[in-house]
């Protein structure tokens, strides 16, 4: 029971919003947050290839400080903030309205969050915390979790439209028959854009397999 929801939030003063704004061609996904005596520290991984325009931002960032590089990979490197806003991502005391959190990572301006609710009652109530701190919520996607008992992903609007059209172009033909710049020209948006909503639509699908093959088996 209860409803998946995908929302965007947006605030200067979230953690990182403005590393995200100086950073288009990095994707950030927050892994989890903690404190140490009274510091809050944020962990994220990065998804990209600018990692020095990344750092950069994040050393000019007022919400956070002290960046430090914790982990590298082929595909991503980990980063610890420590965060200097009052803001927060999703305030502890929503967990007393039942939201469960899938993920979240950056998306232009801001951060999106997936999130399991019990009952509209609780997003009603993540609303209002939001708009009390003056923070941007917009809802993207909305719909009933009882439609299907493994679905914990799905693709935003802008997503589902990247990828539709770069199929049908030919982008993942060998060879090509459409370049990310002929993406860009037809919807009007830079190449660092189609590149970054791209890499986040194939992640989505990506880690939806994976977790689908580490599901049991359905037996009727």
């Amino acid at each position: 029971m209860g409803f998946i929801a995908e929302v965007h939030l947006a605030h200067d003063d979230l953690p990182l919003v403005p590393t995200i704004e100086r950073s288009s061609d990095v994707t950030l996904r927050y892994e989890y947050g903690t404190t140490h005596g009274d510091r809050r520290l944020q962990f994220v991984s990065a998804f990209g290839d600018d990692y020095p325009t990344l750092e950069a931002a994040m050393a000019a960032d007022p919400t956070v400080s002290d960046p430090t590089r914790i982990a590298t990979f082929d595909n991503r490197v980990i980063y610890r903030v420590v965060v200097d806003t009052d803001l927060e991502l999703i305030p502890a005391r929503c967990a007393e309205h039942g939201l469960f959190i899938f993920t979240i990572t950056s998306d232009d301006d801001g951060w999106v969050t997936r999130l399991h609710l019990p009952d509209r009652d609780a997003l009603s109530a993540f609303r209002i915390n939001c708009r009390d701190r003056d923070i941007s919520f917009r809802i993207t996607q909305l719909y009933d979790s009882s439609v299907s008992d493994d679905q914990t992903y799905f693709l935003t609007d802008r997503q589902h439209e990247i990828l539709t059209m770069a199929y049908y172009a030919g982008y993942f033909q060998v060879p090509r028959n459409a370049t990310q710049d002929d993406l860009a020209d037809r919807l009007g948006v830079s190449d660092s854009a189609v590149s970054q909503r791209l890499r986040r639509a194939i992640s989505e699908l990506i880690a939806a397999t994976l977790e689908n093959d580490r599901l049991p088996a359905k037996h009727g």
